[in-house]
């Protein structure tokens, strides 16, 4: 019984020995900016709180492939700048019925490293308000050493596609337009 026991630990030192990157977590304290405008002025929410799941290969510090790679953003976590626009977006995004936009990478290709950055193309299904649809992106990405690698990028997102319901405010006067832009910059370590 003890040898079962040991084997999956014996194979995950193996291959993280040969450069494999084991799921790794997320690391806190990064950063998820939804931007958008309205006819009166921009506007800015961030989601403090988010989960995932990512796995790679690599050869020292550098990342070569992504084989999973999946992000959660809790919809009630996102917080803008009063409860009112809280109220309203978490309406928008159909919440409590969804209760998280998830996105999950299908396909993708990492570029060669140059001093220790390198870029993603990458293909994947993003989850919200209820719909599914697919998304491209070039993600920039920079091997921290020790196992420790940021990504940083943005999309922009139609509301309309999704069938979000245009939010307003003022009885009406202020309409946020339809394009808002994901940006994002989170640090995966092994």
């Amino acid at each position: 019984m003890k040898a079962t026991y040991f084997a999956p630990i014996f194979l995950a030192a193996a291959l993280g020995a040969a450069g494999f990157v084991a799921l790794a977590d997320f690391e806190p304290g990064g950063s998820i900016r939804i931007e958008g405008s309205s006819n009166v002025e921009g506007w800015r929410c961030t989601a403090p709180r988010y989960t995932g799941t990512f796995a790679g290969t690599g050869r020292g510090d550098a990342l070569t492939s992504i084989e999973q790679l999946t992000f959660t953003v809790p919809v009630n976590g996102i917080q803008c700048k009063n409860g009112t626009m809280n109220g309203k977006l978490r309406h928008a995004l159909k919440a409590p019925a969804n209760p998280s936009i998830v996105y999950t990478m299908q396909s993708n290709r990492v570029g060669a490293a140059t001093a220790g950055k390198f870029a993603v193309e990458a293909a994947g299904q993003l989850a919200l308000a209820g719909q599914t649809h697919p998304v491209q992106m070039t993600v920039q990405g920079q091997s921290l050493g020790g196992g420790r690698y940021r990504f940083t990028g943005s999309t922009p997102i139609s509301m309309r596609s999704y069938g979000m319901e245009r939010v307003t405010a003022l009885l009406g006067t202020m309409r946020v337009r339809d394009g808002v832009t994901v940006h994002f910059d989170v640090v995966v370590t092994r």
